[in-house]
């Protein structure tokens, strides 16, 4: 299951199907990205639709089950007091350049309004530190995020 995890995590611009059984991995990773689109307190549309874009192109999830599983992770947020098991789980089922793919995504969810609050800002310098991602990493994660939104750097 982790090659093909792998493959998920790799192919992140290209959509790719991935087995059923993968949905605790997809609703782990659901969970994070919530986590990144509600540092600035809301959950706006540009950042749901970041989301829900990541989990079709990544998932070959149906509209309806997107829509589930963004709902699950939103209430998982409002009952969760830390986010190290959720980046735990990722740090351990992946490697240091999967989560620099997975990092890639959380600035794409971040950054989807167009603006980088400082709490986000915060979140993301966090984040980096829990996942094991140098600064160097992280930079280019997030370049790479804001050349696929438009953004200038």
């Amino acid at each position: 299951m982790l090659n093909k995890l792998t493959s998920w995590v790799k192919t992140y611009n290209e959509i790719a199907e991935t087995p059923d059984d993968d949905s605790e991995w997809a609703a782990t990773v659901a969970g994070l990205l919530i986590e990144a689109a509600m540092a600035d307190g809301t959950l706006g549309d540009a950042e749901r639709m970041a989301i829900a874009t990541a989990l079709e192109h990544q998932l070959s999830m149906t509209p309806d089950v997107i829509d589930e599983m963004i709902e699950k992770a939103r209430q998982d947020y409002d009952d969760r007091v830390e986010i190290s098991g959720i980046t735990r789980q990722i740090r351990n089922d992946t490697d240091a350049e999967e989560r620099a793919i997975i990092m890639e995504m959380i600035w794409m969810v971040v950054l989807a309004d167009g603006v980088l609050h400082d709490y986000e800002a915060q979140l993301m310098r966090r984040l980096a530190g829990l996942l094991y991602i140098d600064d160097v990493a992280s930079a280019h994660a997030a370049n790479s995020a804001r050349a696929r939104l438009g953004l200038e750097a």
